[in-house]
């Protein structure tokens, strides 16, 4: 027996985008508008597709990540916030982050499983 959690309560949205990649972070950038996420925000979510000015974003569910920052996100429930590079990082002080269950770490690639 394998361990699954891909579909499982997810949720994916059709929002405007300027500036988005496919697999990176989605932060808000205007109404109804995501980007590529600025360093130090609490992500939207994951942008799974991008067509013309739009974008199919995860906002729930389970997505794979990658992160940085020091220290490492850890096992369980972290605040997390956007790196700037695509990625996640756990929040610092003055910042307020997402909450997150994170249910992997790959400490070798740098990538998480987690729980949006």
């Amino acid at each position: 027996m394998s361990v699954e959690f891909g579909g499982m309560g997810s949720m994916v949205v059709t929002m405007k985008a300027v500036a988005v990649t496919t697999g990176g972070i989605a932060g808000m950038d205007g109404n109804d508008t995501v980007r590529n996420a600025n360093g130090g925000v609490a992500p939207v979510g994951v942008v799974l597709n991008k067509r013309n000015n739009h974008a199919a974003v995860q906002i729930r569910g389970y997505v794979r990540v990658k992160y940085s920052g020091s220290p490492a996100p850890v096992l369980g429930w972290n605040r997390l916030v956007t790196d700037g590079a695509g990625g996640l990082r756990p929040e610092q002080t003055g910042e307020t982050g997402r909450a997150c269950l994170v249910v992997n770490l790959n400490t070798e690639e740098k990538t998480m499983g987690l729980f949006l």
